[in-house]
């Protein structure tokens, strides 16, 4: 039996190894487009590098709902893990990156809106199945090879396609190089026969959260609304609909703002009282992603240039180039685009380039304005 990581080889996977078709995985085609050095140490000289925080928590969260789906653990177990994971990394010096005042407000926000997605995530009810390879062919002897987080079953031959996502939400000029990867995995479950029914991220650091309320401040009658809210942040953006609701309730205004500063401080509904808590209705949130002819042939065309581009290189280090470290904005300024190299990169602490960059630059102080 071959093991790769900790998984199985599977029998299609040797058997495309084995004829020596190439193989490529959505995130070794995002390095060849993101950096063709990075590519080169990882895929060329096989260097692993120090993976990030957000790499390392996002893969525990990720296998301790695997074992959940696969009903070898329980809800129980998820906020243990998570807290287990942040003392480890704490242990090993891998550190979330600092906001532009130096603080560790990135990490803090992090930490409580996953501590609450802990506490709160129910197991879903249905047919499902975890981390089930997926083979799509590109092209002559060209492969994808992916692991679908999760997929529904509606019958035999309809299923839904799920990513659990630990990130934050995409804007909607990035969404679309984040769904190429839910595309190209509907795709090769269509080549196994499946209809899909849809396909979506579930932003476990997001809620969906309905309730009744007025649209507008000036506006007299009230209609369900419908907000999706990070989750250490529900308190702040529903203040005055809660606070509201508490005085409509009968709470005096001192009771009512005694409320909120407690919600606030823990950052959660649930210490409200019940007869307003339960006004809210709280869901995971589910961001959908639409699937036409153009947007798979976009995908198909994206894997196969990266491949080509990767395919066409020897193996002299020189051909292999880094990463740009300036942007230029519409307004023809140029700005320095680091924030991906010195603090995600899985390189960051032995890449050259960055290093001599850093260095020119005399960057020290990194923040998180070109993040968020």
């Amino acid at each position: 039996m071959v093991i790769i990581g900790k998984r199985v080889l599977d029998s299609r996977l040797k058997a495309l190894y084995d004829k020596g078709a190439k193989v490529y995985s959505f995130s070794k085609a995002n390095t060849i487009h993101d950096c063709l050095y990075c590519a080169y140490l990882t895929y060329i000289l096989h260097n692993k590098g120090t993976p990030n925080c957000y790499s390392i928590m996002g893969t525990k969260v990720h296998d301790t709902l695997q074992a959940l789906m696969e009903n070898k653990a329980t809800e129980k177990d998820l906020l243990p893990a998570l807290q287990s994971e942040l003392d480890d990394i704490d242990m090993l010096n891998i550190t979330f990156p600092k906001d532009r005042h130096g603080n560790d407000s990135i990490k803090d926000k992090w930490v409580a809106d996953m501590t609450d997605f802990c506490k709160t995530f129910k197991k879903p009810k249905g047919k499902f199945q975890t981390e089930q390879l997926v083979l799509l062919p590109l092209s002559n002897n060209r492969y994808l090879q992916g692991y679908i987080d999760l997929i529904q079953f509606h019958n035999d031959k309809e299923i839904s396609i799920y990513d659990w996502k630990t990130s934050s939400q995409f804007t909607n000029k990035n969404v679309k190089e984040h769904g190429r990867q839910l595309v190209l995995y509907a795709m090769a479950k269509e080549y196994e026969g499946y209809k899909i029914h849809n396909v979506g991220w579930i932003m476990l650091k997001y809620i969906t959260v309905k309730y009744n309320g007025k649209a507008r401040i000036n506006s007299k009658k009230e209609t369900l609304q419908t907000k999706v809210i990070e989750r250490s942040q529900i308190i702040s953006v529903l203040y005055d609909v809660i606070y509201n609701k508490l005085l409509n309730a009968g709470y005096d205004k001192i009771e009512a703002e005694y409320y909120l500063q407690q919600a606030s401080q823990a950052k959660s509904i649930e210490i409200l009282p019940n007869n307003i808590k339960n006004q809210f209705s709280i869901k995971p949130y589910i961001r959908y992603y639409e699937l036409t002819d153009e947007i798979k042939q976009e995908a198909m065309d994206y894997m196969n240039q990266q491949a080509d581009l990767f395919e066409s290189l020897d193996n002299k280090e020189e051909n292999w180039k880094h990463r740009d470290f300036t942007k230029q904005l519409k307004s023809g300024k140029e700005i320095n685009d680091t924030f991906f190299c010195n603090n995600l990169c899985n390189f960051k602490s032995s890449c050259k380039y960055i290093k001599a960059f850093n260095d020119l630059n005399n960057i020290a102080d990194l923040d998180d304005s070109q993040l968020f």
